[in-house]
């Protein structure tokens, strides 16, 4: 594990600014990792794509005054679990949460929309059970502890996935680098006749935990269009960013039946070694009346097509 740095001076919240991923491998047991890594160009719009694709790595930027004063709210990114047969993957959303004005305080926000909050895609899950709250967390030399009520013992998993999960979200408030997670105020022993090894793997007995750089992340994230959007006519575009081998996303659109109404996809820039934005249209004929439809993105195998990854968005069409 890597030594890490020191508590902020100042009060820092409110606009969270995104920074460039890693290259994320697409297996590994995330049990520990490289440490935190901040490197990476920024992006521009507040809430452009290219931020939301980015959101592998956020930290906190100077607090807007103005947002600060009047207490409004701020926005964070929660690292959910989307499961796609047996593998899951990290798959960061953003959500708005109350302000805070200190690190601890936004990471504190942070890790209880993570346990409480509702996922804005579907298929995504949250890494701990229903009920799970936060106790307690506190931060200290760069090192954050978060006490977990007995309920997350449920999250335990062999893949350790739950755990990156809660990292993931604290690690991206600065100056937090490592996190020591904590059940019921303890890290060892047994709780309720269940080894909090089983959930903690090599955190157990107070081990600091960074980001395991080996994690699967989602290779697409859905920027637009919202969740419950209103298209408008008989065309819904989708955008987003991706990092997919076969060099473009699928696309199509269903009905409330799950029948396939629409299908296309989107190409990606040749060449590119990494994220890259992509933008597809979809056009169909809209139902007479308002119906919940589904947007999805996905990744085919190269080998046999299959999909291998796809995230969806509900969304309102017709009149």
């Amino acid at each position: 594990m890597a030594d890490g740095g020191g508590g902020a001076s100042t009060r820092r919240a409110t606009t969270l600014a995104l920074s460039s991923p890693a290259e994320p491998q697409r297996s590994g047991e995330p049990h520990g990792g490289a440490p935190v890594d901040r490197e990476g160009p920024g992006f521009g719009e507040p809430h452009g794509i290219a931020q939301l694709g980015q959101a592998v790595d956020r930290t906190v930027a100077a607090p807007d005054a103005r947002t600060a004063a009047a207490g409004g709210p701020m926005d964070v990114t929660v690292y959910y679990l989307r499961p796609v047969g047996a593998t899951r993957y990290l798959a960061p959303e953003r959500h708005e949460v109350a302000f805070a004005a200190s690190p601890t305080g936004v990471a504190a926000s942070a890790v209880t929309e993570l346990l409480a909050g509702v996922p804005r895609y579907l298929g995504m899950a949250r890494p701990f059970p229903s009920g799970t709250r936060l106790l307690g967390l506190g931060v200290d030399d760069g090192t954050a502890t978060v006490n977990l009520s007995r309920q997350a013992l449920g999250g335990a998993s062999g893949d350790g996935y739950a755990v990156q999960a809660l990292v993931w979200t604290v690690t991206q408030v600065p100056p937090v680098k490592r996190v020591v997670v904590e059940v019921e105020g303890r890290s060892a022993g047994v709780l309720d006749g269940q080894p909090l090894a089983s959930l903690l793997g090599i955190g157990a007995g107070g081990r600091q935990l960074v980001r395991d750089r080996a994690a699967r992340l989602a290779p697409i994230l859905l920027a637009s269009p919202a969740p419950r959007e209103a298209v408008q006519g008989g065309r819904v575009v989708a955008k987003g960013q991706a990092r997919v081998a076969a060099g473009a996303v699928g696309l199509r659109l269903r009905d409330p039946s799950g029948r396939v109404v629409s299908q296309g996809y989107a190409a990606l820039p040749s060449g590119a070694p990494g994220w890259a934005a992509f933008s597809g249209a979809l056009t169909f004929l809209p139902p007479r009346g308002p119906q919940l439809w589904t947007v999805e993105a996905f990744e085919t195998s190269p080998t046999d097509a299959s999909v291998i990854y796809s995230v969806a968005v509900p969304v309102w069409v017709g009149s």
